[in-house]
This record gives C-alpha cells, sequence and structure tokens, in this order.
C-alpha cells in the first residue's frame, strides 16, 4: 500500500490565465488578491498515484516543479494554517 500523501498549499501569481477546467481532479485552486491559491487534495493524490497518472513524491520541491509545468509562476509554499484563514477573510 503506498503511503498516505499530505495537503500541501501554494501561492502563485496572476502572470498567467488559469483555465481551471483543465487542471488535475487533485488540485483545488482559488483566487484572491494576493494570486492563485492551490491545494493539493490527498485522497485524490492517493489514487492517481496508484492509477499512475499521477508520478509525483510527496514534497513541497517537487509539487512546486509539478505546478510549474503546468504553466503556474511563482509558485511559493504556504502554511496550510495561513492558507485556511485567509479563507475565512476572502
Amino acid at each position: 500500500m503506498p503511503s498516505k500523501s499530505q495537503v500541501y498549499c501554494f501561492r502563485a501569481s496572476y502572470d498567467i490565465k488559469l483555465d481551471k477546467s483543465t487542471l488535475p481532479p487533485w488540485l483545488s485552486v482559488d483566487e484572491n488578491w494576493l494570486g492563485y491559491r492551490i491545494q493539493t487534495l490527498p485522497w485524490i493524490v492517493d489514487v492517481a498515484k496508484v492509477l499512475d497518472l499521477l508520478v509525483i513524491d510527496d514534497s513541497i520541491e517537487e509539487w512546486i516543479f509539478y505546478l510549474e509545468n503546468l504553466g503556474l509562476k511563482e509558485v511559493t509554499p504556504v502554511c496550510c494554517e495561513e492558507f485556511f484563514t485567509d479563507s475565512l477573510y476572502s
């Protein structure tokens, strides 16, 4: 049984126009005044890994590389506590 993935939270700039409908289901992407807000969904990540739809190590560096390959710019990890606190005010 593969190890369970964890939630990672990121912020990315608005430098690109992102078509959210083309994003994979293991990412949740919203927007606020700071830019794009990205969260990994570990319950979907784990299934995607088992099905070989996603080949990624569960690390911040790998996720940043992956997100940048999707076209996102200035991807920065964010403490998930801060990420969810921000959503209370947006």
